[in-house]
C-alpha cells in the first residue's frame, strides 16, 4: 500500500494538490508505487515561509541549551527508528540499503554535535578606544531560512541545514526532492514530533523546480526570507544565486562538479581500482563527489582498464536490500539507469557481460 504524501505549512497539511500530483516509483522494483504526491505551488511555498516568519519569534525566545534538549530528542528518535527510515530511503531511491543505513547514522551524529552547542553560542567582549565604554555581541538568529535538497542523499544533507538552523532559533521552510518525497515527509515527522516544534517552525512544502522558484521570488519579495540553503545543480545554484542577490541575500550553494582521478605508473593499480568503482558507483553514481573521469598514464592504462572493467561487470545489478557496500568482496548492486548504462558500457569493451558471451 503506498503512502500519501503532501505538503505541511503551520502544522497543517496543503489539500487540493495546487502544483498537480506526482507518483514516486522505487527504481529497482519498478511496479512498486511508493507514494502518490500531492505538489504544492509557488502559494504554497509562499504561505510557508509566511508561516514561519509568524513562529520564527516565539521559537527564538526559548532558551538556546532548551533548543539544545530538542535537538537531542531528535536525535534519539531517529536513532530509534533509523532501520525504518532506512528502508524507506533505499526503497524510494534504490539506494544499497547498507549506505541508507549509514546515512540515518549522519542525522543522528548530526544531532549529537549540535545538541550542546545551545550553551556555546557565545558572543564577544572587545575593548573600547573610549572611556567608559564597553563593546559586547550578541549570537541572534538569521530569522526565516529557505532549504532546498537533493534526493541522492533525501535525509542526511536536509540535517545539515535544518539541526543547526533549529538550534540557532531559526525557522525554515524546507522544500526536498519530489521524487524523495516519502523519505523527506518521514524525517519531517522525526524532527517535529522529536523536538515537540511548535508549528510553523519547520514548514514542508513539495512541489516542483519551477514553482520553487517562483515562490522563493514571492517569499523574498514580500520580506519572508532572510537565508536561502541549496543543494543541487550549479545551473540551478547560479539562477537561485542571482534571486538572492537582487535581495542583497548570500545563498549557501551546495553545488555539483567533475571529481578527477589521476592514476600515475607509481600507484597501486588495485587499490585505484577499488576507489575508482566506490567512488564511481557508490551510492548508484549519485553523490556530487561521484567520480567523473579517469585520467590515467599511458603506461599503466592497459592494466587499469582491464582491471576496472573486470570489476564493473562483476558489480551486481538489481536488489538494493542484497549484500553490502561497492568494495571488493562486499558487492552491492546498481540500481539506476546512469550506473547500469555506464557498467554495460564498461563491460562491451571487453566482449560483453558474462552471461552474454
Amino acid at each position: 500500500m503506498s503512502l500519501s504524501i503532501t505538503s505541511v505549512v503551520a502544522g497543517r497539511e496543503v489539500p487540493g494538490a495546487p502544483g498537480g500530483r506526482l507518483r514516486s516509483v522505487s527504481p529497482a522494483r519498478t511496479a512498486e508505487v511508493v507514494a502518490d504526491i500531492e505538489l504544492g505551488d509557488a502559494g504554497t511555498f509562499a504561505a510557508a515561509a509566511l508561516a514561519a516568519r509568524e513562529a520564527q519569534q516565539s521559537w527564538s525566545d526559548i532558551p538556546a541549551p532548551v533548543r539544545g534538549r530538542a535537538i537531542a530528542h531528535i536525535g534519539r528518535l531517529v536513532e530509534a527508528n533509523a532501520e525504518r527510515l532506512a528502508r524507506l530511503v533505499t526503497t524510494e531511491t534504490g539506494k544499497p540499503y547498507a549506505e541508507a543505513l549509514g546515512e540515518v547514522r549522519e542525522i543522528i551524529d548530526t544531532c549529537d554535535f549540535f545538541l550542546g552547542e545551545g550553551r556555546r553560542l557565545y558572543g564577544q567582549t572587545v575593548p573600547s578606544e573610549m572611556p567608559d565604554k564597553q563593546l559586547f555581541t550578541f549570537r541572534n538568529p538569521v530569522g526565516v531560512v529557505a532549504v532546498i535538497t537533493a534526493g541522492n542523499f533525501p535525509v542526511a544533507v536536509p540535517s545539515w541545514y535544518l539541526v543547526p538552523a533549529l538550534l540557532c532559533g531559526n525557522a525554515v521552510v524546507w522544500k526536498p526532492a519530489d521524487y524523495a518525497a516519502a523519505s523527506a515527509r518521514a524525517l519531517f515527522d522525526l524532527i517535529t514530533r522529536g523536538g515537540g516544534l511548535p508549528d510553523g517552525v519547520l514548514n514542508l512544502v513539495l512541489a516542483d523546480g519551477e514553482q520553487t522558484f517562483a515562490g522563493l521570488g514571492q517569499a523574498l519579495a514580500a520580506g519572508c526570507l532572510d537565508k536561502i540553503g541549496f543543494t543541487g545543480s550549479s545551473a540551478v545554484g547560479a539562477r537561485i544565486g542571482e534571486l538572492a542577490g537582487r535581495y542583497l541575500q548570500s545563498p549557501c550553494l551546495e553545488l555539483g562538479g567533475k571529481n578527477p582521478m589521476v592514476v600515475t605508473p607509481s600507484a597501486d593499480i588495485d587499490l585505484a581500482v577499488s576507489a575508482a568503482l566506490f567512488s564511481g558507483f557508490g551510492t548508484a553514481g549519485q553523490r556530487c563527489t561521484s567520480l567523473g573521469t579517469v585520467i590515467v598514464h599511458e603506461d599503466v592504462a592497459d592494466r587499469f582498464t582491464g582491471r576496472l572493467d573486470e570489476a564493473v561487470r562483476n558489480a551486481p545489478v538489481g536488489d538494493p536490500f542484497a549484500g553490502g557496500q561497492i568494495v571488493p568482496g562486499h558487492p552491492s548492486p546498481l540500481t539506476c539507469a546512469r550506473a547500469c548504462n555506464a557498467a554495460r558500457n564498461s563491460a562491451a569493451l571487453r566482449g560483453g557481460w558474462p552471461d552474454e558471451r
